[in-house]
C-alpha cells in the first residue's frame, strides 16, 4: 500500500503571503519545488536575505551585487547573464514586485538562486534552467544598539568559500545549535590561530586600544553589507579602524563589541563563552555605530536597480 501523503507544513499567515517561483506568484503555502533540483538534492545555490523598512527593500543594489558575484563563483549563469543588467536586474524586479505584492511594511525578502532540477549527478548537466525562489517575511526589527547579545566560540569547520553565500548550510547550522544549547544568541567562529573570523549570521568587530578591529573580506568570511556600511560610517566618524581579525585570546583587553548584520542590524556583544565583553552592556562606539547605520538607513534609495 502506498502511504498517504504527508501533511503540509502549517505557515499560517505567512502561508497566504505571495511568493515567486520560477516565473510564477503564487501562495507560499503553494509553493513546490521539484524533488531533483539540485539546490534541495547538493545545496548548490546561492541566497540573499534583504531587509525591508517603511515598504523599501533596503540596500538591494548591494545584495544583488553579492548573489551575482555567488553565481559566478559557483558558475551559475541567469537566462541575461548575472551582470547588471541582465538576469541579475530581472530577481530585483522581483524582489521589488513581492514587497509591493505583499503589502509588506517591514521585514524581509529571501532570494534564492540554484542551479536547476536535472539528473543527480555531482557533475551538473549543462544548460540546466536556473530555480528562482523569493518569498516575503513580516516582523519586525530591533533599533540598532538596543539588543544585549550572547555568543558562543566553536571552531571553524565550514568550507573554504565563506566569501560565498551558499545554501550549503549545516555548519552553521550545528554552530546555532551549540549557541542555542548555551542559551546564547549567536556563535562565532575561530580560525586555526585562534583569530575571530565571523558569527552563524553576523558579522564582528571589537574596539580594544581606541581601535575597532574585524576580519578583512576574503574566503574566510562573507562580505557583509551591512558590515561595509559600518566601516564606512567608522572612518567617517574619525574612528581608528584595523581590518585585522581580533583573537579570542585577547578578549579580556576588549572595550567593547558589536555584532551585526542585515536582520540583526548593529547590536552589542555583551558575553562570549559564558563571560563579560568589556562591561558587560553596550559601549559609546556601539551607540555612535547604530545611529549611523539608522542615518544611512532612513537615507537609502527607494528604487536600487
Amino acid at each position: 500500500m502506498i502511504p498517504p501523503d504527508p501533511p503540509s507544513p502549517d505557515l499560517g499567515e505567512a502561508g497566504r503571503l505571495p511568493c515567486h517561483l520560477d516565473g510564477r506568484w503564487l501562495p507560499l503555502a503553494e509553493a513546490r519545488v521539484h524533488p531533483l533540483d539540485r539546490g534541495f538534492l547538493f545545496g548548490d545555490g546561492v541566497y540573499e536575505v534583504v531587509k525591508v523598512a517603511g515598504g523599501r527593500a533596503l540596500f538591494l543594489a548591494e545584495h544583488l551585487a553579492r548573489l551575482g558575484d555567488g553565481l559566478a563563483a559557483l558558475r551559475i549563469d541567469l537566462p541575461g547573464g548575472t551582470g547588471l543588467p541582465g538576469g541579475i536586474a530581472r530577481v530585483g524586479a522581483v524582489c521589488r514586485e513581492l514587497v509591493g505584492r505583499a503589502g509588506l511594511g517591514t521585514g524581509s525578502v529571501y532570494l534564492q538562486v540554484t542551479r536547476g532540477a536535472g539528473r543527480r549527478e555531482k557533475s551538473p548537466p549543462a544548460d540546466l534552467p536556473p530555480t528562482l525562489f523569493a518569498f516575503p517575511s513580516a516582523h519586525p526589527h530591533a533599533p540598532h544598539a538596543s539588543r544585549d547579545m550572547a555568543a558562543v566560540s566553536q571552531p571553524d569547520v565550514r568550507w573554504g568559500r565563506c566569501d560565498v553565500k551558499s545554501v550549503s548550510l549545516a555548519a552553521t547550522v550545528l554552530g546555532k545549535l551549540a549557541a542555542r544549547d548555551a542559551d546564547a544568541d549567536e556563535v562565532l567562529f575561530v580560525g586555526p590561530e585562534g583569530e575571530l573570523r565571523e558569527g552563524g549570521s553576523t558579522n564582528l568587530l571589537v574596539r580594544a586600544g581606541g581601535t575597532l578591529w574585524t576580519h578583512p573580506e576574503g574566503h574566510a568570511i562573507l562580505p557583509g553589507v551591512t558590515r561595509r556600511l559600518l566601516l564606512a560610517a567608522a572612518r567617517e566618524l574619525g574612528l581608528p579602524l584595523v581590518e585585522s581579525p581580533p583573537r579570542l585570546a585577547e578578549r579580556e583587553s576588549w572595550d567593547e563589541a558589536v555584532l551585526c548584520g542585515t536582520l540583526t542590524g548593529l547590536q552589542a556583544l555583551v558575553r562570549l563563552d559564558g563571560r563579560p565583553v568589556g562591561g558587560g552592556r553596550a559601549g559609546e562606539w556601539t551607540r555612535r555605530l547604530g545611529a549611523a547605520l539608522a542615518e544611512r538607513e532612513g537615507h537609502a534609495p527607494s528604487d536600487l536597480c
